[in-house]
């Protein structure tokens, strides 16, 4: 007979079970709650993206806000469903691992589901990649309300040219400047794009135009710049070592001091301004 004064001990009652959902919408909770705080609280955020200041900028903003959305939410559902799993599955004692060759389902779903994404993006971006990019949407270089502008870069600085009354390039009535491109507010700017010597990149993030610069091509861009101001030109496409160094100013004018400033320049520089630069020598003529 067993001795009633030495019975076994009562075991401890089980631990709760973990409830890893509870974590993940902890953390959503959280994340949720801070953004809503932060939005209400009156603090002045930094601004994400430059100071937009072209008629297509809002186009190509709404295109980032869009992609940045979609990335946005499945980092946090990943991230949730990572924390989730680190608690559902952390080690026990006596705990087995599983082996598994894993779900042709679930393979095929995050193959087709990122895919579609891709499509649905390639076909929203299209109107507004058409409108900046495509050659049938170039304004025309024989409108008179278009300025057209010869942009020449070269390690580690950029060139501009404009034409002058009779509207040609290389004569005496040319005007040229460098590490300055001024242009006119609510009128559209050619830009004839040309390196010297190795790849640049023409870079106004104000204006959300950028076009790399190719060896022995010329490339037209265009833009219209909204609002009056001086907004920064960087080479976007690494040309050496004093890559950083090679920046501009872009000057917005309303039409008046836009036409001031060429008359100003022109009579500064005198007839023979095209020798004063001899960097035009190496433009290349279609």
């Amino acid at each position: 007979m067993s001795d009633p004064h030495h019975a076994a001990p009562t075991p401890p009652p089980p631990a709760p079970k973990a409830k890893p959902g509870a974590v993940v919408i902890g953390f959503l909770v959280l994340l949720i709650g801070e953004i809503i705080i932060l939005a209400n609280s009156g603090i002045e955020m930094p601004r994400v993206l430059p100071e937009p200041n072209s008629t297509y900028a809002g186009s190509v903003d709404m295109l980032f806000w869009v992609i940045l959305a979609i990335v946005g939410f499945f980092f946090i559902l990943t991230e949730g469903l990572l924390v989730y799993f680190m608690v559902k599955y952390r080690a026990r004692e006596g705990g087995k691992a599983a082996h598994t060759h894993g779900s042709h389902k679930l393979e095929l779903l995050w193959t087709f589901i990122p895919g579609l994404i891709l499509f649905f993006l390639a076909v929203f971006q299209t109107g507004t990649w058409g409108w900046i990019k495509f050659k049938g949407d170039m304004p025309s270089q024989d409108d008179p309300n278009v300025e057209v502008v010869q942009v020449f870069g070269m390690q580690f600085e950029w060139n501009f040219r404009y034409r002058g009354p009779d509207r040609l390039f290389g004569t005496e009535d040319d005007v040229v400047k460098k590490g300055e491109m001024h242009v006119p507010v609510d009128r559209k700017v050619v830009v004839l794009l040309q390196t010297r010597d190795v790849l640049h990149s023409f870079w106004l993030p104000n204006s959300r135009m950028k076009q790399d610069l190719l060896p022995g091509q010329t490339i037209p861009q265009w833009f219209e710049i909204t609002k009056t101001g001086e907004w920064p030109i960087v080479c976007a496409e690494l040309c050496g070592n004093l890559h950083t160094t090679m920046k501009g100013a872009l000057i917005s004018h309303t039409e008046e001091g836009f036409q001031a400033w060429l008359a100003e320049t022109r009579a500064r520089a005198g007839p023979h301004i095209v020798d004063e630069a001899p960097i035009w020598k190496y433009w290349r003529q279609k």
